[in-house]
């Protein structure tokens, strides 16, 4: 490829478009020709007491189904929320679930309740010897043998 430069000087200096003859006398009344006449109006929308009851009662619709809607936050139950309910109710509900010792053994959170030989000892109490014994020597489901 030639690398020859380009010199501007070189170059002829003449426009390439042509203006037709009075085209700039012309142009304002061509822009004007296309405007028109009457001006567009457009809907102004302004206050009215109508609107302003509306959007006031519309207002308070909204907040009363909020109101109604949003669920209430429930407060602490205290110290020991289960203190009022008796062990009789607490026995019944687990035995209509079908929720046997091994299942609530099973949660971390009774686990820890029994961390402390004070409370195994509280709970052991009043049950009958043959019975533990009973409970010890069944072999719990899914457990090996040695």
């Amino acid at each position: 490829m030639d690398k020859k430069r380009i010199r501007l000087d070189d170059m002829k200096r003449e426009t390439p478009f042509n203006v037709p003859d009075g085209y700039f006398d012309k142009l304002p009344q061509m822009i004007q020709s296309r405007i028109p006449a009457e001006p567009v109006s457009r809907p102004v929308i302004g206050w009215s007491w109508q609107r302003s009851l509306g959007l006031a009662s519309a207002m308070t619709f909204i907040l009363a189904l909020v109101w109604v809607t949003v669920p209430e936050r429930q407060g602490s139950l205290g110290q020991e929320p289960l203190s009022g309910v008796s062990n009789a109710s607490i026995i019944s509900y687990l035995e209509d679930q079908n929720i046997s010792y091994y299942d609530l053994s099973e949660h971390k959170v009774v686990q820890k309740a029994f961390d402390t030989d004070s409370t195994v000892l509280f709970y052991l109490d009043g049950l009958d010897e043959d019975v533990l014994r009973q409970q010890i020597d069944e072999p719990v489901s899914g457990a090996e043998t040695i």
